[in-house]
């Protein structure tokens, strides 16, 4: 019996010894197979030489883009095209008809004295009242502008008249005096030459105005002027 003992333990010892010697195998074996593929070369694929004929067209294909590129000076010199228009043609009764005829102040029937900083409106409202052409009395119209003439030195209204489809001019009637105002008194104005001896100028007057920055009420002075 103890010799039956003996051999049992001997095969069960051969049996374990085994099972660790597959395991220690199997180790061995992937070890050798990752030695084996860190050893062997690895090659990197190659990009392929680009042919003669293929250089060729390259650089054909890069002067047709470049060379052939127009300049600005060419550009500026290229004629632009006609687009051709389809159907039947246009007639010439629906173009607009030129006319060069001259009118208002081009046609010279008035000659105006030469005025000094006068601008061109100022000028036209001269030649209306030397043509007669302001209008006094307008039954339907529609008011398009209102403007100041310093020439005149009065209001001015411009009116679309819609019995005739003309531009009328209206210049104001109420003798509205132009003024302005100064913070010096009377008699420190009075001293000033040049404001005295003005053509436009007309006269004095003392008036009350607020002073808002103050909240109060302060003297100044008037000036009028001549329309």
């Amino acid at each position: 019996m103890a010799k039956k003992k003996l051999e049992s333990e001997k095969d069960n010892k051969n049996k374990q010894t085994d099972l660790f010697s597959f395991s220690e195998s199997q180790k061995e074996h992937k070890k050798e197979k990752e030695s084996e593929g860190k050893s062997a070369p690895q090659y990197e694929p190659q990009e392929a030489e680009p042919k003669p004929e293929q250089e060729k067209s390259g650089k054909k294909l890069f002067k047709e883009v470049f060379e052939k590129k127009p300049t600005i000076e060419e550009k500026k010199h290229v004629k632009p095209t006609k687009k051709v228009l389809r159907g039947e043609n246009i007639p010439e009764e629906l173009f607009f008809q030129g006319n060069d005829e001259p009118f208002g102040l081009e046609k010279g029937e008035i000659e105006l004295e030469k005025k000094k900083r006068e601008g061109f409106e100022s000028k036209f409202i001269r030649y209306l009242i030397e043509k007669g052409e302001i209008v006094q009395n307008l039954e339907k119209g529609l008011l398009l502008d209102v403007n100041y003439d310093g020439g005149q030195n009065k209001a001015y209204c411009k009116f679309y008249d819609l019995e005739t489809d003309e531009i009328k001019i209206w210049i104001d009637t109420t003798k509205h005096e132009p003024y302005c105002l100064s913070k010096k008194s009377i008699q420190e104005l009075e001293t000033n030459v040049e404001l005295t001896n003005y053509e436009g100028f007309k006269r004095f007057e003392k008036i009350l105005r607020v002073d808002l920055l103050q909240d109060e009420e302060i003297d100044m002075t008037k000036i009028y002027g001549i329309t």
